[in-house]
């Protein structure tokens, strides 16, 4: 069967805008790593990670939610849809912002060094991107991946022209107190409102009246799924944070150091967001339907290209992962094999638990998504508590929190599928 038959439809398409958006990303990333140095990258790293577990963290679920209700609709108008789920992504949108407002002062000092700037840019990126899923969910929903795929590329190459424009500032001495640190902030944060716009040009039947759409179509299941999102994206960004925490004195460095390692091992993981983001609307059509064989025979061919894609990283960490991260970002950024290796494993699982979790969603489990992802995380600290040195507790909790996660979602979407095959759904 030809490779391509293997995966839902849309998948090319966002590939080609996941390309584009990260050659960028680690063009962004090599840029300030070489330009900032170790010590005045690291908080900008976690930035990006903090970035992350507050943006698609908390606002995965909108975009999951939206596109499987617009999909399961049919043609029928999705004006409505998009309305709801707008309050929604408010709703949860102005708890985060003031929190991170009330809590400024602490990250200011403890996470980013004294620069208020990249305080700005957190505010910023959690606006964004809450504003961005519900753009990505509307368009994954009505199966508009162009669309799709120009968010992806526009926040990417956003961020660069973002950036570029304020170091032109910068070095006009029209800034104030804004420094180069700041500027990469500042990149970060106004990324996904580039993103947005390039996606909407052209647009059109976004607001079609259709059947009501109630805030509890959406938010019935949004708090399992929410609860789900946040697990998923502790287990994509907490790492750099947990080397900050558990670092000792004269370890300063090492945030920034394994945050590059990591996004080097999680290459193959970034492109498998094109899968994801069009594998939703695909399952939730065939189960909408009760094809749910269909549904099987189509997960399991994947799960099978995931399998072999994540066993070539892992033989490619091993070789070269390595000498890949000190090309791009400098001997001071070095790392071991052994990290590349565990880092790779660790990312190669997750992307069997991310198919997995599509799959349950797709078949109304949002619950028990959420159960197996708080059992997986709670196996983190486990793990951490038995090695000794930084990078391996770390990469060892990633492991044993996506092995333990991906089991308990297998034995339930067995389980699952074999009851929706016995009678009506439950």
């Amino acid at each position: 069967m030809p490779l391509l038959d293997r995966l839902p439809r849309g998948t090319a398409v966002i590939g080609g805008g996941l390309v584009v958006n990260g050659l960028t990303a680690y063009a962004f990333i090599t840029i300030a790593a070489r330009d900032l140095g170790a010590e005045a990258y690291s908080p900008v790293g976690l930035l990006w990670a903090m970035s992350f577990l507050l943006g698609p963290g908390f606002f995965q679920p909108l975009e999951q939610e939206t596109a499987r209700i617009i999909a399961s609709r049919a043609r029928a108008g999705v004006g409505p849809v998009v309305r709801s789920a707008a309050v929604v992504g408010g709703l949860v949108a102005l708890p985060l912002a003031l929190l991170a407002t009330v809590s400024g002062p602490w990250l200011v000092d403890d996470f980013f060094d004294g620069e208020v700037w990249l305080l700005v840019g957190l505010l910023l990126v959690v606006t964004g991107l809450g504003m961005a899923h519900l753009v990505k969910g509307v368009l994954a929903g009505l199966g508009r991946f162009n669309g799709y795929a120009r968010y992806v590329m526009g926040e990417g190459v956003g961020r660069l022209v973002v950036l570029l424009l304020v170091l032109v500032v910068l070095s006009r001495g029209l800034s104030g107190p804004l420094s180069g640190v700041g500027a990469y902030g500042l990149a970060i944060g106004l990324a996904p409102f580039v993103g947005i716009g390039v996606a909407l040009v052209g647009q059109r039947g976004l607001f079609v009246p259709g059947p009501p759409a109630h805030l509890g179509d959406l938010s019935r299941a949004f708090g399992a799924l929410l609860v789900a999102s946040v697990a998923t994206a502790l287990v994509l960004n907490v790492s750099p944070l947990a080397v900050e925490v558990l670092a000792d004195v004269g370890q300063e460095d090492e945030p920034g150091r394994f945050l590059n390692a990591l996004l080097v091992a999680r290459i193959p993981l970034f492109f498998f967001q094109a899968v994801q983001a069009s594998l939703l609307p695909q399952l939730s059509g065939l189960a909408g339907s009760g094809r749910y064989g269909e549904l099987w025979a189509t997960l399991r061919r994947l799960l099978a290209l995931v399998a072999s894609i994540g066993a070539v990283a892992v033989a490619g960490a091993a070789v070269l992962g390595p000498w890949v991260v000190e090309m791009a970002f400098g001997g001071e950024f070095a790392v071991g094999r052994r990290d590349m290796v565990l880092l790779t494993t660790s990312s190669g699982v997750l992307m069997l638990v991310l198919a997995l979790a599509q799959a349950l969603i797709a078949c109304r489990s949002q619950a028990r998504v959420a159960l197996a992802w708080v059992v997986g995380v709670a196996a983190f600290p486990v793990a951490v508590a038995l090695f000794d040195d930084l990078f391996l507790r770390v990469e060892m909790g990633l492991v044993a929190t996506v092995s333990v996660t991906a089991l308990i979602m297998s034995v339930m979407l067995v389980r699952r599928l074999r009851h929706e095959s016995a009678g009506p759904a439950g």
